[in-house]
């Protein structure tokens, strides 16, 4: 499994395969499982078809490491046009958005700028704004830009990695100002000196800070945590610290992607948990494919199925 893992998350950053494999029909075929379609209208059917089920809603626009000042400005707009949208079919959606797209590979400021558009339009909405985290090299960076953000807004939430080795770290000097924090397991390929391999002590850290982000101390300061997992034993083990510390679910939310593992998304939805499903979109899709594959191999054999 950590051989295919390996291949998948190499193909997902290779030219030749990023330009081969998307032609293939079986490829966009199996894509429609985790995407309903490229462009923001289909996503934002897709989120109206969710919370007219009681779902909540997150979409991001696919694609990352723009090269210019143009392209920066053009994702941007994008963003903006998707607020606008999401008001106009009075959506509860949330935008979620990587900074490589608003241009932190080439200048810090012009991604504060772009970023700063975006939550004033979202603040106008009432609504929050989510930050993806990336590569472990533009981790200080994402973080250092979210602090910085924080002083000024305060609908901006930010993401965290159980694979790392600092995420324990960097979440407890988070919890002194953060509102809102995503805790994922992490896609990325990082090395040995920085990430967890063992899969067993990667949820293991999962659950570890799942509990800090619950303790009742930082509730009560208005934190409210969210969960992105498709692994059923930590979704488990986060609702019975819940039950156990008498803390109420609407203090925390469950975040799924579109497409993977609908029963147990159902599930959670029936028993009376909050449960937001993130949606894709965009044709920059293959690297992020990838990577969902790279997190589940198991979902490699359903593709060659």
């Amino acid at each position: 499994m950590v051989l295919i893992k390996n291949i998948l998350l190499w193909a997902s950053k290779n030219d030749w395969t990023s330009q081969k494999l998307p032609k293939y029909r079986f490829i966009q075929k199996s894509l429609s499982r985790f995407m309903p379609g490229e462009s923001l209208l289909e996503a934002l059917d897709a989120c109206n078809n969710l919370e007219n089920t009681n779902y909540g809603t997150i979409i991001t626009y696919l694609g990352e490491n723009v090269t210019s000042e143009n392209q920066s400005n053009g994702v941007t707009n994008h963003y903006l046009n998707a607020l606008s949208e999401i008001k106009n079919k009075s959506l509860g959606t949330l935008i979620s958005i990587k900074l490589t797209q608003l241009g932190l590979d080439f200048s810090k400021t012009t991604c504060i700028t772009n970023m700063k558009k975006i939550l004033d339009k979202a603040n106008e909405l009432n609504t929050i704004v989510w930050i993806d985290m990336e590569e472990y090299k533009y981790i200080d960076k994402t973080l250092d830009i979210y602090k910085y953000l924080s002083n000024y807004y305060s609908n901006i939430g930010i993401t965290l990695q159980s694979y790392l080795y600092r995420t324990n770290d960097d979440l407890f000097k988070l919890l002194d100002f953060a509102l809102y924090i995503r805790l994922v397991k992490g896609a990325y390929v990082e090395s040995e000196s920085v990430s967890i391999k063992d899969r067993d002590l990667v949820d293991n850290n999962y659950i570890d800070l799942s509990k800090i982000m619950l303790n009742k101390k930082n509730l009560s300061k208005g934190f409210k945590p969210s969960f992105a997992t498709h692994d059923d034993l930590i979704i488990r083990e986060i609702v019975n610290e819940a039950n156990k510390n008498a803390i109420d679910n609407t203090l925390y939310e469950f975040n799924m992607l579109y497409g993977i593992r609908p029963k147990l998304q159902n599930e959670i939805l029936k028993s009376n948990q909050n449960i937001k499903i993130l949606i894709s979109y965009g044709e920059e899709w293959f690297p992020w494919y990838m990577r969902r594959l790279a997190e589940n191999p198991k979902n490699l054999f359903l593709l060659l199925k």
